[in-house]
């Protein structure tokens, strides 16, 4: 299945800074930190893609998320991750 052409970019983001996949103490600080940029459904449409969760589930948790206070100990390493794959450069496409 090809990803739709609204989500290309920022699954290459995801691929290059989470090569590995994203563990469980990341997915929350990504869901955080890529809120503000996507809709509420592109964005689990998105993270379910790359991580192979389920859409519904994901989608439930970023309703959650615009609420959610992390510690910025944990966000912050998910931040520099996605800021050396190009996380500004993307933040800034239409």
């Amino acid at each position: 299945m090809s990803a739709p052409p609204y989500v290309v970019s920022t699954l290459a983001l995801l691929k290059k800074a989470f090569p590995e996949g994203v563990s469980d103490g990341e997915y929350m600080p990504l869901l955080v930190l890529l809120y503000p940029y996507l809709s509420d459904r592109n964005l689990a449409e998105v993270v379910s893609m790359f991580t192979g969760r389920m859409y519904g589930g994901v989608l439930n948790d970023v309703y959650g998320v615009g609420i959610l206070k992390l510690p910025s100990e944990i966000v912050e390493p998910v931040r520099a991750r996605l800021v050396a794959a190009g996380f500004e450069e993307w933040s800034k496409e239409d």
